[in-house]
């Protein structure tokens, strides 16, 4: 009985003994692969870091750029297309009865110079501290409306609760979605509409053109998607009878 007892003792102890091992190599694990996950969080915060510090540095060397483009197309090049408009003012008033070629000239540089200096203003870091979605918005229905082969029609609220450099963001890609219905949808009639309920703003550009095939993605559906992803946002899209929807909700704040 008590060699039996005894038995019993060693199986329970040596059970106890491998039951400790096995804890023990359990706990090395453990800890080796919260080491290794630490380790691994770290190495990809310091390229966070380091992608976060490049970009901000291409984004200041790229800044200064703009800046020194901006003054020379706005001082330079500007006044040299003020000075040819000028002259060319000046010949058809000589003219008794000037070329109609004289005056399609005057008229392609005045709209070039309004290109420059719209242009001039993009590329200026200052600029973008005043933009307005809004502004521009109806700026561009304006000079779309003046062609009078198009109608555009836009409603807004009164004014947009987002930063201004998400508003430029949010304007490349309504840019970008009636540009399509102009280019490839063969459309007649485009609509804007935007309202900015609980924190969001949703924006809708609609074309009564020719369509498109929604399984095929171009170049700009993806870019268009991308800046609503980098935004925290989504863009859909949704065929009309006839025309296309595109359909942007973009959180206001970041």
């Amino acid at each position: 009985m008590n060699s039996l007892s005894q038995e019993v003792t060693l199986i329970v102890i040596g059970c106890g003994f491998f039951l400790l091992v096995a804890i023990g190599i359990i706990l090395l694990i453990l800890v080796y692969q919260k080491k290794q996950l630490r380790f691994i969080f770290e190495k990809k915060e310091l390229q966070s870091q380091y992608t976060e510090e490049l970009l901000k540095t291409r984004l200041e060397t790229q800044e200064q750029t703009l800046n020194m483009l901006s003054k020379e197309i706005h001082d330079n090049i500007g006044q040299l297309l003020n000075s040819a408009k000028m002259l060319v003012g000046v010949a058809q008033r000589k003219l008794n009865t000037p070329e109609e070629t004289l005056h399609t000239a005057n008229e392609t540089l005045g709209q070039a110079i309004q290109e420059l200096r719209a242009l001039s203003k993009s590329l200026n870091g200052e600029w973008l501290e005043k933009f307005s979605f809004i502004e521009n918005l109806n700026a561009e229905a304006e000079r779309i409306n003046a062609s009078h082969s198009i109608t555009m029609t836009v409603q807004h609220p009164a004014q947009l609760t987002m930063a201004k450099d998400r508003q430029l963001v949010l304007f490349r890609m309504v840019q970008e979605a009636f540009q399509n219905s102009l280019k490839h949808g063969e459309a007649t009639h485009i609509r804007i509409y935007a309202e900015q309920p609980d924190g969001h703003l949703i924006v809708r550009v609609e074309d009564d053109g020719k369509g498109f095939d929604l399984t095929k993605e171009g170049f700009g559906i993806i870019n268009i998607k991308h800046r609503a992803t980098l935004l925290g946002g989504t863009a859909q899209w949704k065929s009309l009878n006839p025309g296309t929807q595109v359909r942007l909700e973009i959180p206001t704040h970041t």
